[in-house]
């Protein structure tokens, strides 16, 4: 039960986390996006470099496949995301970057006709999002960076996907579609 409960507050502190880091991106973005890329990766490196350390038993496609996701998503994706905050609404700009997640099930047509099921209900939610882009005071450009973050992650994790059912003997691993 005190595990249950633990999990609830951490899921509930990454929540908190998830949704005020975007605002804080904006207020306390420097002039130049590189150096705010640079700041917002260089804890997430720090952190890696134990891991790197311990030089786990990856082959070189798990660690392709690993650099692939940090390139295009973290690195990539956040870079055009901390763009997209400085011409678009915040609130806006943030939920057009989470568009990955619906983009994701139709990229992994190409590895599954299983996740067709998911093809109509991705539709209507970018078509959602399309008309939410009217509703603030955001310019084009912001809004097409946000939807660029959202494809880069979206990519960033079906290479994560690929590193999970190819690469890491043992591990197998499903992003909602039966294969």
């Amino acid at each position: 039960m005190l595990t249950y409960l633990i999990g609830i507050a951490l899921a509930v502190v990454a929540s908190l986390t998830w949704a005020v880091s975007p605002i804080l991106y904006r207020v306390g973005a420097s002039d130049s996006v590189f150096d705010d890329l640079i700041s917002n990766s260089l804890g997430a490196f720090v952190l890696a470099i134990p891991f790197i350390l311990l030089k786990p038993p990856l082959n070189g496609g798990a660690w392709l496949y690993g650099t692939l996701f940090a390139i295009l998503g973290p690195m990539f994706g956040t870079y055009v995301f901390l763009i997209s905050l400085r011409y678009a609404d915040v609130g806006i700009a943030n939920v057009i970057s989470y568009a990955y997640v619906v983009m994701l099930p139709i990229l992994l047509l190409v590895i599954s006709p299983s996740y067709l099921t998911y093809t109509w209900p991705a539709i209507l939610i970018m078509v959602g999002l399309y008309l939410i882009m009217g509703s603030g005071k955001g310019t084009f450009y912001g809004y097409f960076m946000a939807l660029l973050s959202a494809i880069l992650y979206a990519f960033s994790f079906l290479a994560l996907y690929r590193l999970m059912i190819t690469q890491i003997p043992g591990v197998s691993y499903s992003l909602g579609g039966s294969h």
